[in-house]
């Protein structure tokens, strides 16, 4: 039987609303990998007899092999196709996160993390192209900004699951878990969705496939909502970087309830994100990624001033972060869909290096908050500020000049 006819003979393809949310999940693999184990920070560096450096690192190393891993997938998926590079994917990510479950030093899973991130990477990268291959117009920003912002609700979840886990059995569950997930995933992927590029035969060589980032990265309208949400990115991570720190270190917030935390604030992404595309419709051009920017710059600058007014409490804290999030819950389903939408042609291409810049910038923002000779609070707003601030600019400065 030819592989065509064997695939006829499965299940229904995936279609609808199934889709959008089978999508979302290959999309937040690599949240789940870097918020799922974020209250089992401090457990797991007693574990493998590792300083709170060595496993904040565990995050940093992810990010940076996220972000590069997508360079190579989306070209390759551009002249390979979508199914092949996911289903290898799936399995590499089954196969590191059983083995980071099984890990003996914090030097074994450095190592595993990196491979770990490459895999997830193909989730996230595949995902966006497949919603660019089967999508158009308003039914693109709808899906798109549906995926994306469940993506970025994800942290508002993964920790409460992650913090469940941690409290009664432990941090290397929670990689057993992630790689019963990439199982199902694969199983889902080999039974349930087909091929969705179909221009393969006419996609330019590898060669040139690579050769379409230096064409997209001259690409006003593709470079301006990229680093848009490369900036809010960087601010989004460096708090999930120093979430344990504030929460379970400096206000003894218990790891099994820390997950609570995320999970109440994360609506607020919901709220910026199903805003968004109202906000899109209501107002032309990069007006509501400027709307996003500055309610990030407002919640990032009042954490600044309670951090330098004195010592803020939780509550206080927590409430004005609500209009950071929902600030990034706007900007980055918009950003993202302003930049894949203008390159059906390199959907795979673009989508690759749009999650570069997200995960460069996140490794950077993560980065950057270590290097402050300040605390957590007030470092933690001052990078934050930093990304709104820095996103403005490029936005307005896009603007004008488009």
């Amino acid at each position: 039987m030819s592989m065509e006819a064997a695939i006829a003979a499965k299940p229904a393809r995936l279609e609808g609303r199934t889709l959008l949310f089978f999508l979302t999940l290959l999309a937040a693999l690599g949240m789940l990998a870097t918020n799922m184990y974020l209250a089992s920070f401090p457990s797991l560096g007693k574990d493998l007899a590792a300083t709170p450096a060595q496993v904040k690192l565990t995050l940093t190393v992810f990010l940076l092999g996220f972000a590069a891993g997508q360079l190579v997938i989306g070209p390759l998926s551009d002249k390979l196709g979508r199914r092949a590079l996911l289903l290898s994917g799936l399995a590499l990510y089954a196969l590191t996160s059983a083995l980071i479950a099984a890990a003996v030093n914090i030097e074994w899973m450095l190592g595993l993390r990196v491979a770990q991130a490459v895999a997830a990477c193909t989730g996230s990268v595949l995902a966006r192209a497949v919603a660019r291959d089967l999508f158009e117009g308003d039914e693109l920003t709808r899906s798109l900004g549906f995926v994306t912002t469940m993506v970025a609700a994800a942290p508002g979840f993964s920790p409460l699951i992650g913090g469940l886990i941690e409290a009664f059995f432990g941090w290397r569950a929670t990689f057993a878990l992630l790689a019963i997930v990439g199982v199902l995933a694969a199983v889902i992927v080999w039974l349930r969705v087909p091929e969705t590029h179909h221009a393969r035969d006419t996609a330019p060589g590898i060669r040139q496939a690579f050769g379409s980032y230096f064409t997209l990265l001259a690409r006003r309208d593709f470079i301006v909502p990229t680093l848009a949400t490369t900036c809010a990115m960087a601010g989004l991570f460096a708090f999930f970087a120093s979430a344990p720190g504030i929460f379970i270190e400096r206000y003894g917030v218990p790891p099994v309830l820390f997950g609570l935390i995320p999970c109440v604030t994360v609506f607020a992404v919901f709220a910026g994100g199903f805003s968004a595309p109202r906000l899109a419709k209501k107002w032309p051009g990069y007006r509501p990624i400027v709307f996003g920017l500055v309610m990030m710059l407002i919640g990032s600058s009042a954490i600044l001033a309670l951090s330098i007014a004195g010592d803020p409490g939780m509550f206080a804290v927590l409430g004005v972060l609500l209009f950071f999030l929902f600030g990034m819950g706007v900007v980055n389903p918009l950003s993202t869909v302003f930049a894949l939408r203008p390159f059906p042609e390199k959907a795979g291409a673009a989508s690759a290096l749009i999650g570069f810049f997200q995960m460069a910038g996140g490794a950077f923002g993560t980065m950057l908050l270590g290097l402050l000779p300040y605390p957590v609070l007030p470092g933690l707003p001052i990078v934050m500020a930093g990304g709104a601030i820095l996103g403005l600019i490029v936005v307005l400065t896009g603007r004008k000049n488009s």
